[in-house]
């Protein structure tokens, strides 16, 4: 945790018991939020305070940079791996939480953390830089938990941050007026400065200051002017503050000492050895940083920063610098953040620099840049990319081939082909081997490209990458996972014998793809065949493939695809009406993804553990992340499978209103590029729940458009999973006349979904059967208890329950600890979720 030592305390301030019994009163709720302007002493108020209270802190002075999302997950893991290594360990393969299955990860971690010891408390300083929507919100979802031992303290100069405040949950605010000094801490300040003031002079003082913290602490420090400071009309104001930082914290600085602030003033944060790297060859007194009142440490790091009146104060005598050491500043700066794998500081500061192929090889280095890329990174880096000429551009061929990728991994696939089939010209006319090798890249993205629109020719892109590439692609690294939780099958149309050329096609093309990305896409090819077979029912050959794809793909680190392989023998295995053997190979999809620990396969493990549980009618027990679904976005690359198994749920519950609004506006790849089988369900779902909303003309059209995309290629089995919801459908298509379905199709369909109806049933039935514990676990919580656990589990907050039980909040708080005690959870939801599992209280949906 932040030593004391390591926190943001200046000397030459007072200790001010009155705001510590202020700190330590809102940090009875979840959130403490300071809201004032610069110069308040919010910083020194709070860091004076964790200085003496034991608790385990996380301090993180944030940035205007921090908007990016990955940017900000980045800089919170440097926090957490420095002040919490042990919970930093375990962050080490999550994403940043932009959907609920991400979240339910990140806080799983974190309520664990929180059993650990003392109570921790996450500060954020200068919070007003945060405009970005999606960091927002992963500030509101933490605050939200209400988690008990964990509190967040929030420092902004920003009015506006108070949006992020407007929670449900509980939080304290202070304000300017209570940082304030008040006429003791006044005397005090200047105390300890050897003064001691007689009454007109402190009268004039605060009416001079207006006990602005900043004001007194500068003329304290030089109280011997202060008759001559305070001698004016009106009070203190931030031209008078700019006087004073140029007199005493500024003019008196030798020349050279002038520039090199002025320099450092451009950069968001700066180390002593950037100090020393840009004033090379001169001697430089690094003690007037460490000891500058107006420079601040963040906590845990050796990151450098001013004040923030004291940098826009300095950042006016840019005037100072000749050109080149403007722009030696910004290299030297770019340098240190890309060796220290800040990568957005770095693009910045080559870009301001002009160095613009720096900028360009700092971009292509990113992770930030490949699957999963959020709408602010890519903007970001086609900004900057944006910024070379034309004449650089022909160049640096590399820049048409990072804007390529960023189209690819946006989903403008149109554009990036444009693009890359123009850039593979060029390379060829040029011929040299920088020029091939980066052609060998390029015709990776081309093949992914053409597998993407469902084209059998992808494999020829591939089979030419390898050429150029006989090593594999620079990028090798990056394509550990490319399914992820996705369905792999698809076919490019409706004729006849599409399935079997794009199986043959995809077989061709994952064989040279895998020589090209290391081994990336390895049991791709077995996965298509098993889901191929699977929905033309013949589950022999599925099963088959599954295990080929298991294996293949497990010896090459294709760990999505393994889990994907399981995926697949559950559902055989639950269409042929075995419990054991569904029930296994989740387990073993379970211990697989549990076993590597990455955030893809979490989603995996989560979208795979919904499905068993919506199958068999246990919906006390599906993932919460899977449940919240409907109120989040995804990226697009993220769309498919898990919304689904969302969808899944919808229909199994019986929201069929709900469920038809969500089907009506598909996102991602739906209806642009095919997803086949996710097309065929979507479409079967939107004919079930406009027949149950008695919308008979609707649910005919859905029908008939997921009957023209598989009934050529013999596609049956979705329509069997339907179960008695298909029989009902096919009832009502044989009555209709606007469609013409085939009456042997139509039988054949009939039939199966009947049986495999009657199947499911008694899987469900069994599975009750084996669930019934033979020795109940005894109860440990009360009825009083259990009620409030109850209420909780319904949405109450502690102060709507106090109300209605007509109980004191404090005897709420004091039942809900023994609650979390009792059955060692960390939270709320984690409460709720092992008091349903074990019957202790009922859950919404387990009746």
């Amino acid at each position: 945790m932040t030593h004391q030592s390591s926190l943001p305390l200046h000397r030459g301030m007072i200790r001010r018991p009155r705001l510590w019994t202020l700190i330590r009163e809102g940090l009875e709720c979840p959130l403490l939020a300071f809201l004032a302007g610069p110069g308040f002493g919010k910083t020194q108020a709070m860091a004076d305070y964790l200085n003496q209270s034991g608790d385990r802190i996380l301090w993180i002075r944030l940035g205007s940079l921090d908007n990016l999302e990955s940017n900000f997950w980045a800089h919170l893991s440097r926090g957490l791996e420095r002040e919490f290594p042990r919970f930093s360990k375990s962050l080490e393969t999550l994403e940043f939480p932009d959907s609920p299955i991400k979240f339910a990860s990140f806080l799983n971690v974190l309520t664990k953390e929180l059993k650990r010891g003392k109570r921790i408390i996450w500060v954020f300083d200068d919070f007003g830089e945060i405009t970005n929507k999606g960091v927002l919100n992963f500030f509101r979802m933490v605050l939200e938990q209400d988690l008990e031992n964990f509190r967040m303290v929030l420092l902004s100069n920003s009015p506006g941050s108070e949006s992020v405040f407007n929670t449900n949950s509980r939080r304290s605010l202070i304000t300017g007026e209570d940082l304030r000094f008040t006429d003791e801490e006044i005397s005090g300040l200047f105390g300890i400065n050897d003064v001691s003031l007689e009454p007109d002079e402190l009268d004039r003082i605060r009416r001079y200051t207006d006990g602005w913290p900043l004001a007194l602490h500068l003329v304290a420090l030089q109280h011997n002017r202060m008759t001559e400071l305070t001698s004016h009309s009106g009070g203190i104001t931030q031209n008078g503050i700019t006087h004073l930082f140029g007199e005493r914290f500024f003019s008196d600085y030798p020349k050279e000492q002038q520039k090199l602030f002025a320099q450092l003033s451009l950069l968001n944060y700066f180390t002593l050895e950037l100090i020393a790297s840009i004033n090379e060859g001169s001697q430089t007194d690094l003690a007037v940083f460490t000891n500058h009142v107006f420079i601040k440490k963040e906590p845990g790091t050796d990151h450098l920063f001013f004040h923030h009146l004291y940098r826009l104060f300095l950042r006016e005598k840019k005037h100072l610098l000749a050109p080149e050491e403007e722009q030696n500043a910004w290299r030297k700066a770019a340098e240190l953040y890309e060796s220290a794998g800040d990568t957005i500081e770095a693009v910045t500061c080559f870009r301001n620099g002009k160095d613009h192929l720096g900028m360009l090889n700092a971009i292509s280095k990113s992770s930030k840049l490949y699957y999963g890329i959020t709408a602010a990174n890519a903007a970001f880096f086609l900004e900057h990319i944006g910024l070379l000429t034309p004449e650089e551009v022909q160049q640096y061929p590399i820049a048409d081939y990072l804007r390529g990728l960023i189209y690819l991994n946006t989903l403008d696939i149109e554009r990036a082909e444009v693009l890359l089939l123009d850039l593979e010209q060029r390379l060829l006319t040029d011929g040299s081997p920088e020029a091939l090798k980066l052609l060998g890249d390029v015709y990776t993205l081309i093949g992914a490209i053409h597998m993407m629109r469902i084209q059998e020719d992808f494999g020829e892109y591939y089979k030419k990458a390898a050429v150029y590439l006989p090593e594999g692609s620079s990028d090798k690294n990056r394509h550990t996972m490319l399914t992820r939780n996705q369905h792999s099958f698809s076919i490019p149309d409706n004729l006849p014998g599409a399935k079997e050329r794009m199986e043959k096609a995809v077989h061709y093309g994952v064989s040279w793809a895998a020589k090209v990305l290391a081994g990336g896409m390895s049991g791709l090819g077995h996965i298509y065949s098993s889901e191929a077979a699977y929905l033309s029912y013949d589950l022999d050959k599925a099963e088959q493939h599954a295990f080929k794809a298991i294996h293949e793909a497990a010896v090459n680190a294709q760990h999505d695809l393994v889990c994907n392989g399981y995926g697949m023998l559950a559902r055989i295995s639950f269409m042929r009406g075995n419990l054991e053997e569904m029930s296994n190979h989740i387990h073993n999809e379970l211990d697989y993804a549990d076993k590597y620990d990455f955030t893809a396969l979490r989603e995996i493990r989560d979208t795979a553990l919904a499905w068993y549980y919506i199958k068999l009618r246990d919906f006390g027990r599906i993932p919460q992340s899977v449940l919240t679904l409907g109120d989040s976005e995804q990226a697009l690359l993220s769309y498919g499978r898990v919304q689904l198994v969302y969808a899944n749920y919808l229909i199994n519950t019986g929201e069929y209103a709900k469920l038809a609004g969500q089907l009506e506006n598909p996102k991602g790849l739906f209806l642009t590029r095919g997803i086949w089988p996710d097309r065929i369900c979507l479409f079967i779902m939107l004919a079930i729940s406009h027949y149950h909303l008695g919308n008979h003309d609707a649910a005919m059209e859905a029908l008939w458009t997921a009957y023209d995309m598989s009934y050529r290629n013999g596609l049956t089995t979705l329509f069997i999973e339907a179960e008695k919801h298909m029989g009902a459908l096919i009832d009502l298509a044989r009555q209709q006349q606007t469609y013409v379905f085939n009456s042997h199709w139509l039988d054949l369909i009939a039939k199966q979904a009947a049986a495999f109806s009657k199947r499911a049933a008694a899987v469900r039935t069994a599975y009750k059967k084996q669930d019934i514990p033979k020795t109940a676990k005894k109860n440990p919580l009360t009825a009083r208890e259990a009620e409030i656990l109850t209420d909780l589990s319904r949405g109450l907050t502690r102060e709507e329950i106090a109300i209605k039980d007509r109980i004191s909040i404090n005897t709420i708080k004091s039942f809900i600890r023994t609650i979390y005690t009792k059955l060692d959870a960390a939270n709320r939801a984690e409460a709720v979720s092992i008091a349903i599992l074990n019957s202790y209280i009922e859950g919404p949906g387990s009746e």
